[in-house]
């Protein structure tokens, strides 16, 4: 018989894998829930055409489509965006802010490469219905958040710029096409002084005007001096621009994360997509690329629907920052973990043990019993298999002294508990 094996881009993962994965994701919605956000549950099929709004007829080319038994153009959510901007369009009785956070998988058909699966975890956190600096600040914060918790804030910064703020330096400067000029800008890291300033040129900006745009987005660092130096090279125009980055850097500074936080002017993102603020997390000391990015996207859900609402976002992905978590030593242990097993030395004491363990259980604790018969040994070995940190022994003669003997399975130490102790005994070693 052929043996089979997932596809490419898929992924199989174990529970001694997976328990990994889950400490992470608990992480992620634990700081979107501490912000107020709160947790939807969307469909993972849509209409194609929902996609085409966002990203035109290619999408097709880029995920898995197809057209279902009913003879309907289906698609296998690739993001979330579009999915949350027909729920907010169908719900004209939400107030604002409408906070939602999800994470559920995506799908895209592309090319695999490190960091970059076909089928991927995503978490994605929103708020709609407020244009103020504050929700933008409110974001960045929860991101923040994210990677202290995770025991990685220290590796991580976050590169932030407006898209209002470089095309009202761009206008000052009377360059037409600032969309050409935006793409130019957002690959300059890998591009030369000459190929940038070329590049420049074949999009019509001149000679002079091209080393001042080179001059002006090569200010980056630290936000507060970066934007005071903004200010004095900037041409006029651009001042109202600049004063809302004034006005995030305070507020960021009112969450204390000011500090993860840098202004690089060369940050652009989707061209069709993000309209103000935008930024990307990046690991410092990584050749990593960018470990995810969001931004504000304030004329994207009107084009689902009768009316317009701001939003600002990101979409948080998980294969970057494991291996970044994995480079610094931070990912969690992959392996299984029980709080306690119990053991039933008899048959004749299998309904006590059963009790216990479900008096356990009830306390929220993880708890496993023998289901197959095994001889005691054999039993203590599948409690170590499982890492069980106590074994609860329960024996006849045990019972008749009124005692049951529980083990710490790290040290080996015994200690005797009196029959109705053992609960809150075990307990108190947690």
């Amino acid at each position: 018989m052929d043996e089979f094996e997932s596809l490419k881009g898929f992924y199989d993962r174990y529970p001694e894998k997976w328990v990994a994965w889950r400490e992470i994701v608990d992480a992620v919605e634990e700081a979107a829930r501490e912000f107020g956000f709160r947790e939807i549950n969307a469909p993972s099929v849509e209409p194609t055409d929902l996609f085409r709004v966002k990203s035109g007829e290619e999408i097709v080319e880029q995920t898995y489509s197809f057209e279902d038994k009913g003879g309907r153009e289906v698609t296998l959510i690739p993001e979330q965006t579009p999915t949350r901007a027909r729920l907010v369009q169908q719900r004209k009785d939400l107030g604002t802010p409408i906070k939602w956070f999800d994470t559920s998988k995506r799908w895209r058909y592309e090319a695999v490469q490190k960091g970059r699966d076909r089928e991927f975890f995503q978490t994605d956190i929103d708020i709609f219905g407020v244009e103020s600096v504050e929700a933008d600040a409110e974001i960045i914060a929860c991101a923040a958040s994210i990677f202290e918790k995770l025991g990685v804030a220290d590796a991580v910064e976050f590169k932030l710029n407006d898209r209002q703020l470089l095309d009202a330096l761009l206008r000052a400067m009377d360059v037409d096409g600032s969309k050409d000029v935006m793409r130019v800008i957002d690959k300059k890291e890998k591009l030369s002084r000459a190929e940038f300033l070329g590049r420049l040129q074949e999009e019509g900006v001149n000679r002079d005007t091209a080393e001042e745009i080179d001059e002006l987005t090569a200010i980056s660092g630290e936000m507060e001096s970066s934007l005071v130096e903004l200010s004095d090279k900037a041409p006029d125009g651009a001042d109202e621009a600049i004063n809302r980055m004034h006005d995030l850097y305070d507020a960021l500074s009112g969450y204390g994360v000011e500090s993860m936080c840098t202004f690089d002017l060369s940050i652009v993102r989707g061209m069709d997509y993000y309209t103000g603020l935008v930024f990307e997390a990046f690991a410092t000391e990584s050749d990593l690329r960018a470990l995810f990015g969001g931004g504000r996207y304030d004329e994207l859900i009107g084009q689902f629907g009768s009316r317009d609402v701001p939003a600002i976002g990101f979409a948080f992905g998980y294969s970057t920052t494991m291996q970044l978590m994995q480079e610094l030593g931070e990912w969690p242990d992959e392996a299984v973990s029980t709080d306690a097993y119990v053991l039933n030395v008899s048959d004749s004491v299998r309904e006590i043990g059963l009790e216990y363990a479900m008096e356990l259980r009830r306390e929220g604790l993880a708890v496993e019993t023998d289901l197959t018969g095994r001889s005691v040994g054999e039993q203590f070995g599948y409690a170590d298999r499982i890492n069980a940190q106590y074994t609860v022994v329960v024996g006849e003669r045990d019972l008749n002294e009124g005692v049951v003997t529980v083990q710490d399975m790290d040290s080996g130490e015994e200690e005797q508990v009196p029959n109705d102790d053992v609960v809150e005994y075990v307990l108190d070693q947690l």
